[in-house]
């Protein structure tokens, strides 16, 4: 979400508050008007969660209750605009879905002074800690944490953190950075501009960017229960890896090269003009096990301890 310049005259705002199913209450500042409305879900197992908002970012965090919160922000610069917002909550046993709508077309009357805010909906959301969560913003950040089970986050303009997370975890956004801290599971992580970070026990790793650096720093404990694929079109790959990690390294770099301070990865100098730093490595490390392929098309890579 990114906000809009206008040097024009300002013309005032009404102050309202349309009718909801919980209290709501509304505030003039100097980022327009807000009104929140808060929604809450009883649930008896693990929930099965859907949040979907139109523009705006999304904050999602366990609790340890028996019920899904979400508080809904919407912000806007004319009361009219937010009254277009429309809310959809519905409940059927364990499964949970809450969507916001924006307003039918971006309008705005009057003249305005300063910086303008384009109508966004922000999504606050207390969870149980385990369950099934899918959450998607068109435009905006999603930041997660100490959550458990199938997780799926998805923005189309916006960067994606998650913090103590486990799981099925898909992570997918089209312009924005991926950045993971005490993750374990089976991750896949997409963006198509930005950089991917990952810190913890994955089981399973797959990340692709288009634009941008691949970081990944491994646990001690870390083993591969299946083939890695580390991609990016556009940067450069560090790998820090356990002192005993098994795996077979398939490494292979089109501008650049391949390079490890790591004891248990030993690279040969390479043929020719290249001898101290060879494009590609195929090597077993500790007792082998499945492939960790990486590529990069232009930029380096680099095994470390």
């Amino acid at each position: 979400m990114r906000p809009r310049i206008h040097a024009v005259a300002s013309v005032g705002l009404a102050l309202g508050c349309a009718a909801a199913l919980s209290a709501c209450e509304v505030n003039l500042n100097t980022e327009g008007l807000t009104s929140k409305e808060t929604r809450t879900f009883k649930v008896t197992g693990e929930a099965e969660l859907t949040l979907d908002t139109f523009d705006g970012s999304i904050d999602i965090h366990s609790w340890d209750r028996d019920e899904v919160e979400v508080e809904i922000e919407k912000r806007a610069m004319e009361q009219s605009l937010i009254d277009q917002m429309t809310i959809e909550a519905d409940q059927q046993g364990n499964r949970i879905v809450v969507r916001v709508t924006g307003p039918a077309r971006p309008e705005r009357r009057g003249l305005t002074v300063g910086v303008y805010y384009s109508p966004a909906a922000r999504l606050r959301v207390a969870v149980p800690r385990k369950g099934s969560i899918h959450a998607r913003t068109e435009d905006g950040t999603i930041r997660v944490e100490d959550l458990e089970g199938r997780l799926v986050f998805q923005s189309g303009d916006g960067s994606i953190t998650a913090n103590r997370v486990s799981g099925e975890i898909e992570i997918r956004t089209a312009d924005g950075a991926i950045r993971l801290e005490q993750a374990a599971g089976r991750l896949q992580l997409d963006t198509d501009d930005g950089s991917i970070t990952v810190e913890g026990e994955p089981a399973v790793l797959r990340a692709k960017t288009a634009d941008g650096a691949i970081r990944v720093r491994l646990r001690d404990e870390t083993t591969m229960a299946d083939a890695w694929d580390l991609s990016t079109r556009d940067g450069s790959v560090t790998l820090t890896l356990p002192a005993l990690f098994n795996a077979q390294i398939d490494a292979e770099t089109r501008d650049g090269s391949v390079r490890s301070s790591h004891p248990g990865l030993t690279i040969e100098p390479g043929d020719g003009e290249r001898r101290s730093a060879p494009r590609e490595v195929r090597a077993r490390m500790g007792d082998g096990g499945p492939v960790l392929k990486v590529r990069t098309g232009d930029g380096s890579i680099r095994f470390e301890r």
